[in-house]
């Protein structure tokens, strides 16, 4: 979710692109890349195609365009498209209010689409598309804002004083069951008894046949993507509707049926007693039918679960045995020589220039190893301040275990 301070200080840099996206998104379900570029190139001439196209980057990192799944184009985020139209003191009414004349809206642009087909008026099908995209819009909003809605009520019902009375602790509870969840069911119901979810069930397959038609008839490309942008869209909501429906009946359930469980024992529980007012406690219960109360207390000490898990880990214990090396031989032991690299350098300074650095080393040095000879060799060749070439021809040079080729380095001074 957006971070609002994120949104005003994006909003601030980038105002006069967003207000005029908004205002063109009444027509537009979504926009191309290039279509934005060139809207950025007319709102600010001033700017280069590089500065377009990282304004346009930081359009998509600050999430004041999102992404549309199934395709490249890009769409207005529908927070920022709300807070701005609230900025300019525009306003739309919630779903939980006018959710049937929403589906009426949806019902008349399914016309609206069917008719501009036939009659082959593509303004008249961009609007219908328009329109139904922004009442499945609305409502995958509201949906959301339902759910959260909903948890914020039963968290609220839980954390009440325990000391209240079941029924007025959960009376939100049973005031959103009966006037969210209930309606909710009945228009979600997939059946004949349903009217939302069977009309978006007609509305995808309107849809679908629509853009098959366009295919078939050679529409404009835009028009077949508009059209399966729309019916992505009520696949979302098909399935939102339902798992928020879900959510909803999911959370609420539990506590509703525990105040009713409450109800029906507090009655049973009263009727009895004003029998016992009535014809006294011998005659409400006979005698060898006369319920016993006795309270006891038993009070017991248990090894806990964490402590018994720790036991058997204990009881099955097993030391690891742990492999040291094999000895090894003195032949594959290499003596650690000291070796003083600045007396080194020194001498090699003195030295230069030095026409062949190995014959140099295995003159002056040749007392070491094989390993701190080459190592040797290629420390000195790294020398920042001396340039070292090597030889056009290639020498044969044998130490006390290997023999190697090598053209050897020349060593001059910087």
């Amino acid at each position: 979710m957006i971070n609002p301070r994120s949104l005003v200080r994006s909003l601030d840099r980038h105002w006069e692109i967003i207000e005029y996206l908004v205002a063109l998104g009444r027509e537009h379900i979504a926009f191309e890349r290039d279509e934005i570029v060139s809207l950025l190139t007319k709102v600010y001439p001033e700017n280069s195609r590089e500065q377009r196209l990282e304004r346009l980057q930081q359009l998509v990192n600050n999430e004041l365009l999102i992404a549309m799944s199934h395709s490249d184009s890009l769409q207005i985020n529908e927070a920022v498209s709300q807070f701005v139209s609230a900025l300019l003191h525009e306003h739309e009414l919630g779903l939980s209010e006018i959710l049937k004349a929403r589906i009426v809206d949806i019902q008349a642009g399914l016309d609206q689409l069917q008719l501009a087909m036939e009659q082959r008026d593509m303004a008249a099908l961009q609007n219908g598309a328009i329109r139904i995209d922004k009442q499945l819009r609305q409502i995958l909003q509201q949906l959301d804002q339902d759910s959260h809605a909903i948890q914020g009520i039963a968290e609220r019902a839980k954390s009440r004083d325990e000391r209240m009375p079941l029924e007025q602790r959960y009376r939100e509870v049973l005031d959103a069951y009966d006037h969210y969840v209930l309606p909710m069911e009945e228009l979600m119901d997939t059946g004949a008894g349903g009217s939302f979810y069977p009309l978006l069930e007609r509305a995808e397959k309107v849809l679908e046949n629509l853009a098959q038609a366009m295919a078939i008839q050679g529409g404009l490309y835009s028009h077949q993507q508009m059209l399966r942008q729309v019916m992505f869209r009520v696949k979302d909501v098909r399935h939102n509707g339902l798992q928020a429906l879900k959510k909803c009946t999911n959370t609420l359930m539990p506590l509703r049926e525990e105040v009713r469980r409450h109800n029906q024992l507090s009655t049973s529980i009263g009727k009895l007693l004003g029998q016992v007012r009535r014809k006294g406690l011998e005659r409400t219960f006979p005698l060898q039918r006369l319920p016993v109360w006795r309270k006891e207390r038993t009070v017991s000490v248990a090894v806990g679960p964490e402590l018994l898990a720790l036991m058997e880990q204990i009881r099955g214990y097993q030391a690891k045995s742990v492999d040291f090396p094999e000895e090894i031989s003195d032949q594959l032991l290499v003596a650690i020589e000291q070796v003083d690299d600045e007396a080194i350098r020194r001498h090699l300074y003195a030295s230069l220039p030095i026409p062949d650095l190995m014959t140099w080393l295995m003159q002056h040095y040749g007392n070491y190893q094989d390993a701190t000879l080459l190592k040797l060799y290629h420390k000195l060749i790294r020398l920042p301040d001396i340039n070292a070439t090597p030889n056009e021809r290639a020498a044969r040079v044998v130490l006390k275990q290997v023999a190697i080729a090598l053209h050897s380095h020349v060593l001059e001074t910087a």
